[in-house]
């Protein structure tokens, strides 16, 4: 890595460091953690759901403990927490919440824990290191703290999404580049078998998860990715008030995306093993590749039933027909119909790769493909049609006191021309 970058690097840390020991900012974020608003609802959901999924034995270590709200609810199941973070404010605020249950709360640093070695069974930290481009150096400290067998868990943002999506390679300079407001720290899952590998960890699992909040959908006809699109942010303030959106979202979240490979959301959890197993993650970096393989083809039947039937971590396996099942047991509702349709039919930038009927099964798959039918004829007339009144043949003679009437008449020309493509279409 070039010193300049090296530079960069300590800056970053130590401005990532001291934001959160500021007693306004843990306030504020202590009310983001218990707030409703937006997707903070789903998020809080899928990452303490994946840390409880995950973690195993008694003794406990969340680094970056913040407000507690990923050990905590493990704490209320037995479990012994210890908490470290570098803020004493935020510390603070966990021991509140905490109330009367027994835990330990200790200022520190991510890379220098005041800890012993192989202390704990589990060691999780959210929303930690997405801050840090240090990776390779703070994990092997954590591992130092970790006792032989237990297990690592860690969220951080997926480069291989991000490449994807932006369709060029994406690098940790231009990442440290946006300044450290903006910094995010990215992996690859070739970057993660290199990393686990050096260390003598184990990959136990790495669950994408984040789809409806993290990332960059480049959906087909969009400017601009779905993400950041006005309308689709106001239809996921939904899911703060919407009990049966929520469900949605989160059965699609973990149960759709959480099987498919690094590039198709925007973050994921890592699950880390403190013990050597190079055959093992490299066999995990073969299916990781074979499912990008089949994401890369017409997902139909087949193609689904060797995503959603591979076997899961910690025996969570289904069936197609159970999958689908319980997926069309969400859409009952026209918002949950239009939420699954965007997300689904946004992540792949080829809206006519998957096959709804396939997914959701003959009645609601129907529906779903048929707007999909109808968006795509959509977007054809319009490729077709919309611009030729501006051409010089015709927009002196469209133009009349500065208002160009050619745009009325392509509007006019689109619906008859769309009306007409749904009666063809009704007839075969």
């Amino acid at each position: 890595m070039r010193q300049g970058v090296q530079v960069d690097n300590k800056k970053l840390i130590d401005w990532k460091t001291d934001a959160w020991k500021d007693h306004g900012m843990v306030a504020w974020y202590a009310q983001r953690m218990v707030g409703n608003q937006g997707t903070n609802r789903l998020k809080n959901r899928v990452e303490v759901g994946l840390c409880e999924r995950f973690a195993v034995g008694r003794d406990l270590l969340d680094v970056g403990v913040g407000t507690g709200r990923a050990s905590l609810p493990l704490a209320r199941k037995g479990m012994q927490l210890t908490g470290v973070d570098s803020s004493q404010a935020m510390l603070d605020e966990c021991g509140r919440q905490a109330g009367n249950m027994p835990v330990r709360l200790l200022p520190g640093d991510v890379q220098k824990l005041p800890l012993p070695d192989h202390a704990f069974d589990t060691l999780i930290s959210l929303n930690v290191m997405t801050h840090f481009p240090h990776v390779e150096n703070v994990l092997k400290e954590w591992k130092r703290v970790v006792r032989p067998d237990g297990r690592i868990i860690f969220d951080i943002y997926s480069l291989d999404h991000l490449c994807y999506n932006r369709r060029r390679d994406v690098t940790l300079d231009d990442l440290i580049a946006q300044g450290p407001e903006r910094f995010s720290m990215h992996l690859k899952a070739a970057e993660i078998v290199e990393i686990a590998n050096r260390l003598d960890l184990a990959i136990v699992a790495v669950v994408p998860y984040g789809s409806a909040f993290s990332g960059e959908y480049q959906r087909p006809g969009m400017a601009t990715p779905l993400q950041f699109q006005n309308w689709w942010g106001r239809q996921l303030d939904w899911i703060a008030n919407d009990d049966s959106l929520l469900d949605l979202a989160y059965f699609l979240d973990t149960e759709w995306f959480g099987r498919l490979p690094l590039l198709s959301t925007g973050r994921f959890m890592a699950v880390l093993e403190c013990r050597r197993d190079p055959e093992g993650n490299a066999r995990w970096m073969q299916q990781q590749e074979q499912k990008t393989v089949l994401l890369g083809q017409k997902l139909d039947e087949d193609c689904l039933r060797q995503l959603l039937e591979a076997p899961q971590p910690n025996g969570l396996d289904t069936s197609l027909a159970q999958w689908r099942e319980r997926f069309a047991s969400h859409l009952g509702g026209a918002r949950n119909r239009v939420f699954a349709y965007m997300l689904l039919s946004s992540f792949l930038q080829n809206a006519d790769a998957l096959s709804f009927e396939a997914l959701a099964g003959a009645e609601l798959g129907a529906v779903l493909q048929g707007w999909l039918n109808a968006e795509s004829r959509d977007r054809d007339i319009a490729a077709s049609v919309t611009g030729w009144h501006r051409q010089n043949d015709f927009s002196a003679a469209l133009n009349m006191h500065d208002v160009d009437l050619g745009t009325a008449i392509e509007y006019e020309l689109l619906r008859t021309l769309n009306v007409a493509g749904q009666r063809e279409q009704a007839k075969s």
